[in-house]
């Protein structure tokens, strides 16, 4: 998806409550040793199906860098007990059609497996679709990851299609199928207005 936007679309600079986490917007700042230590962890590399490398602080505050903030966005999650760094959230925005992918990734492995993306999902696809006035949310999984999908499929999202074969694994070179799915605002309300209010159901262990 590209994700044009012109000089004069204003920085987007997010501040999302979420219980026992905030999200905000990345600064230059925020680069640290902690955040290349996440990168360079196998687990993590894997479900970014990404190559193995050694990040450095220098290599955290290039890939910064890479988000402007207007189309591309690049949000922490914090844990505000003790104001950790614990993972991002990267957005891709298409200002002219309000579409956009969001990709999640909890990067410290002490907060695996812990619930926090299910502690944070309401109050950012609220902050997506209502605040932002975002129009349809689409992602992307690979067919072997099932707790993903599930967790998709249970939160109101579509399956629009399977690509067979369509991405090269980083770790052997196979070729693995990419499962599409898309969630419009109205089909989020919808699926927020047919919840009762324990979503354990939704849980994921990412």
């Amino acid at each position: 998806m590209q994700a044009p936007h012109s000089s004069k679309t204003p920085k987007t600079i997010v501040r999302i409550q979420a219980g026992k986490y905030l999200i905000r917007t990345i600064k230059p700042d925020d680069a640290s040793e902690r955040w290349a230590s996440w990168m360079s962890e196998p687990e993590a590399m894997h479900m970014l199906n990404a190559r193995p490398r050694n990040w450095q602080t220098r290599d955290v505050a290039a890939y910064i860098a890479q988000f402007d903030q207007r189309s591309r966005l690049l949000l922490g999650v914090f844990e505000k007990q003790t104001w950790l760094h614990i993972g991002i959230i990267t957005m891709d925005i298409d200002h002219a059609t309000g579409e956009f992918r969001a990709n999640y990734l909890i990067g410290d492995p002490e907060y695996r497996n812990k619930g926090v993306t299910n502690d944070i999902t309401v109050p950012c696809r609220d902050y997506f679709f209502e605040t932002l006035g975002l129009k349809k949310m689409v992602a992307n999984a690979l067919a072997r990851n099932h707790v993903i999908i599930h967790y998709l499929l249970k939160t109101g999202w579509t399956l629009e299609e399977t690509l067979k074969q369509h991405v090269q694994s980083r770790s052997d070179g196979t070729m693995l199928d990419l499962c599409r799915f898309g969630l419009t605002r109205d089909a989020w309300r919808a699926w927020k207005k047919a919840q009762p209010v324990d979503r354990s159901d939704t849980r994921t262990p990412a």
